[in-house]
């Protein structure tokens, strides 16, 4: 491996990151740059702040805390080597060996150089001074048997590197298709976002012993109040008083310590079995086991981190060549031996969806819905807005499922929670419906040229959404359905509700596509340097218009409610009643607007047009 050429690789690593924070503009280039250079500045504060720490830490505490001490080092750690790598794959500039296969290298020195280039992270930078300075502190206080942390942390990040790097050359061979491209980093991203809740999901194992402490405490609190009850009532005397009371006391302290040994039990038993099974947790569970006077442990650990890392590199290695050779894309090259077409008249063919009709929609109006609806499902920009709905009700779903007393949650509350499940899946598609012909590009002119009226273009546009967005939102109330148990006649009220919050919301969303429209690049969900007026009408639509258009769906929910608590009508499923007439009334002012926003959308095409296009004088 020549010097030169890896001085040359790193560099050009550097210019590529500091030409793409000045795309971002002056004040982030500055930033960022500020930002590098204060963790290579605070690199050497890092090592010496660690190992004095370390030093001070590290006689109070036992084998178990060192554990515990290391995987937070580890998560922290990898939380910010995902992060950069997740920026990494969404980088326009990738640095290819195919690029640098000219120079006087071989393709395996070349491999070298760019692997340890590509070492030049922020995370390590920052990370690796401190794990250092933390794994000398162990050496300096427990003596010659905590020297194996030392290579157990180089073999560490030998194998996460290596993985990144193997994973890294994986995913280009799969990028060179730009729609797939964009594919792998919407589904990296969804990835690291649940993979970023995992300990907030997992936490629920433990939520049994911390609901067993807060019923302690409310028993404690009831049986004092008796005891003062009893006392002002004046049932024994103050001796008799203080002797009850000490025996409460001392009776929940007793509690107190039992419930928190049975906590650090179980929690002390996850950790080590995490650590066993998962090969990140190898090192932690090596400094314990060194800790106790074990090598054992932390040898086999060396011994597996440097043979995945070994293997990752290799593999990567020769995955890297085979691109290079084409062996990679030689399996999708052969042709089809088999017969494409059937002869007419012998065979049936299959519809395509683009070609087929919906019962009572006229044919433009059918086929603007089928053709958005496939552009949403072929998009990967599309697809990860979609997802969110989802990945939020996942999210909230587990917090509030962890809290105390949701089964007992009222009548009313319950219909509430399934309007609200519904409304995450509107906001989730928020910013896809109103802005809908900025998806559209240069496809728009489609649309300004064609015949159709421009009440069917935006009636087919919302129709594009309707099997999404209602498939989505049955997900969640059937999920609501079964952990959050309505009443038949609220749960059956839940879908004509739905179609009335579905039809106000696109009218919504049409008139804020036709007043405020922007451009979005290929491959990208943002606007690209929109004007602040349509950043004030897409904010107006967001935060205030959204939610007051909705609230009027809430009314046969509240009538029932208010109704009921008067004693008027006991059996009469009110709220089912009232939503389907709700449900009627909607639709009918849906059809009555629709006509007028087809006005207004023709006398603005040609504004929108331009925008969209990014032909905006």
């Amino acid at each position: 491996m020549n010097w030169q050429h890896f001085q040359a690789f790193v560099w050009l690593r550097w210019r590529m990151m500091v030409n793409q924070w000045r795309r971002a503009g002056a004040f982030n280039a500055v930033l960022m740059m500020v930002i590098a250079v204060g963790a290579v500045v605070v690199a050497v504060p890092l090592l010496i702040g660690s190992f004095a720490l370390g030093v001070n830490a590290i006689p109070k505490g036992t084998p178990m805390h060192l554990l515990y001490v290391w995987d937070g080092l580890v998560v922290a750690f990898l939380v910010f080597w995902m992060t950069g790598l997740v920026m990494e794959l969404q980088r326009s500039e990738p640095l290819s060996l195919s690029k640098f296969l000219h120079l006087p290298v071989s393709v395996k020195s070349a491999f070298l150089i760019n692997y340890f280039s590509s070492l030049l992270r922020l995370s390590l930078i920052i990370f690796v001074p401190m794990m250092f300075g933390y794994s000398l502190a162990l050496v300096f206080v427990k003596g010659a048997m905590l020297l194996p942390v030392l290579p157990a942390l180089a073999a560490f990040l030998l194998m996460v590197t290596a993985l990144t790097y193997q994973f890294q050359g994986w995913l280009s061979s799969l990028m060179n298709n730009p729609r797939r491209r964009r594919l792998v980093v919407v589904a990296v991203t969804v990835i690291f976002v649940l993979g970023s809740q995992l300990p907030s999901l997992l936490s629920s194992n433990f939520a049994p012993f911390l609901t067993s402490q807060a019923e302690q405490s409310r028993q404690l609190a009831k049986e004092m109040d008796e005891l003062n009850r009893a006392f002002q009532a004046h049932e024994f005397d103050a001796n008799e008083y203080t002797r009850r009371l000490k025996e409460l006391v001392d009776h929940d302290e007793l509690a107190t310590k039992q419930s928190d040994s049975e906590l650090s039990e179980q929690v002390e038993e996850s950790a080590l079995l995490a650590n066993l099974v998962l090969p990140i947790g190898w090192l932690p569970l090596g400094v314990k086991g060194a800790a106790e006077g074990r090598l054992i442990p932390a040898l086999l650990g060396i011994l597996g981190m440097t043979l995945i890392g070994s293997a990752s590199l290799w593999r990567a290695y020769r995955t890297t060549v085979g691109m290079y050779q084409g062996q990679a894309t030689a399996r999708g090259s052969q042709p089809s031996s088999r017969v494409a077409a059937t002869p007419a008249g012998l065979g049936k063919t299959r519809t395509l969806l683009l070609e087929r009709r919906i019962p009572g929609l006229s044919e433009p109006v059918a086929a603007i819905a089928l053709g958005g609806l496939r552009s949403l499902l072929r998009s990967p920009e599309a697809k990860m807005m979609l997802l969110s709905p989802l990945i939020m009700a996942v999210l909230f779903g587990t917090m509030l499922l962890r809290g105390s007393g949701l089964q007992n949650v009222s009548d009313w509350i319950r219909p509430l929670i399934g309007v609200g499940a519904m409304f995450v899946v509107l906001a989730g598609v928020l910013q896809l419906m109103s802005n809908q012909f900025g998806f559209d590009r240069g496809g728009f002119r489609i649309f300004v040229l064609s015949a159709a009226s421009r009440r069917d273009i935006l009636l087919g546009k919302n129709l594009a959404f309707a099997p999404v967005v209602a498939g989505m939102a049955l997900v969640l109330l059937v999920a609501v359905q079964v952990f959050v148990p309505m009443r038949v006649d609220h749960f059956l009220a839940m879908f004509p509700q739905f179609v009335s919050m579905f039809l106000l919301f696109c009218l919504l969303a049409n008139l804020s596509s036709i007043y405020a429209p922007a451009y979005i690049a290929a491959g990208s969900l943002s606007h690209s340097k929109p004007k602040m007026s349509v950043v004030l009408r897409q904010m107006l639509t967001v935060g205030i218009l959204f939610p007051l258009t909705q609230v009027p769906t809430l009314l046969p929910l509240g009538i029932e409610a208010l109704i009921k608590s008067q004693g008027w009508i006991e059996q009469v499923p009110v709220y089912l009643i009232l939503s389907l007439l709700q449900c009627a009334v909607v639709v009918l002012i849906y059809r009555l607007l629709l006509s007028w926003q087809g006005g207004l959308f023709q006398s603005r095409e040609q504004q929108i047009v331009e925008i969209v296009t990014n032909r905006e004088s």
